[in-house]
């Protein structure tokens, strides 16, 4: 299977979301049949910063789940889009599976909020960041959910094959960046397939990457425009020593075989 993150670069000109949401449009469209491809946090409002302006872009995010089902029906491929939308009344940071049907398998709902996003009236995700289909296990987190390990420790008790990670991060340092997604990978014992924005930053921002169940990065984009891509098996685990001179133990169960939480 071949999975692909797309990074387009966070323009401050005028009508950067029109032009954001266009190249990813476009890109959409390269996926491979039967892959799997991840595009970054707020597809249909990337590169605003003005809450006006954002609240203003809400309609396009139907033009782009409309874009993103049509892809995954034609290519019989998993399209991992995100979205910031009006739905149920609320504003939510939505992250929709869409099955090779062209239909709408799953939606996630952004947990942690940072305060810009509390500030617009986004509503608060409910938990459900988990689930599988056609045998595949997926985990979702969004941008700022990766820094909370309470929110990794719960995707790795569901067993992930692949952990998607739309993101934006515009200001934090690249090598940062890298080992979230690494320890991610590593804890879970799944891949992960981060897509963000690049900042032309050599320092800061960027880094869409494809990382493998042990930790190794397959794919890094840096600061790159573009896409990347990876053939993988998606069921692949780490196996690793249960301890010196000892069998080989997926690395994810012997890790959760010495928590302690009557401790902490």
């Amino acid at each position: 299977m071949k999975v692909t993150v797309v990074q387009p670069k966070y323009y401050s000109g005028n009508n950067p979301d029109s032009v954001i949401a266009d190249f990813l449009i476009n890109k959409l469209a390269e996926v491979e049949k039967d892959g799997i491809i991840v595009l970054p946090e707020y597809s249909n409002a990337g590169g605003l910063s003005d809450p006006e302006k954002e609240l203003a872009a809400l309609p396009r995010a139907a033009e782009m789940l409309k874009a993103a089902s049509k892809i995954a029906k034609e290519k019989s491929a998993y399209v991992v889009i995100n979205v910031l939308e009006r739905r149920d009344g609320k504003i939510k940071n939505s992250s929709y599976l869409f099955n090779k049907s062209g239909e709408a398998a799953f939606v996630y709902d952004k947990i942690h909020l940072p305060p810009s996003e509390v500030k617009l009236g986004v509503a608060y995700g409910n938990g459900q960041c988990t689930c599988e289909l056609d045998g595949i296990r997926f985990g979702f987190m969004t941008c700022y959910d990766v820094y909370y390990n309470e929110q990794i420790e719960h995707i790795a008790a569901f067993k992930p094959d692949i952990v998607v990670i739309p993101g934006y991060q515009r200001g934090e340092r690249t090598d940062i960046i890298r080992a979230q997604a690494m320890l991610t990978a590593f804890r879970c014992n799944a891949f992960v397939a981060r897509s963000s924005y690049s900042m032309d930053d050599d320092e800061h921002g960027g880094c869409s990457m494809l990382v493998a169940p042990d930790g190794i990065i397959l794919k890094d984009m840096g600061k790159e425009v573009g896409s990347a891509s990876a053939d993988i098996d998606p069921h692949q685990k780490y196996m690793r020593s249960a301890g010196f001179g000892e069998g080989l133990v997926p690395n994810d169960e012997f890790i959760s075989a010495g928590l302690r939480p009557e401790v902490f």
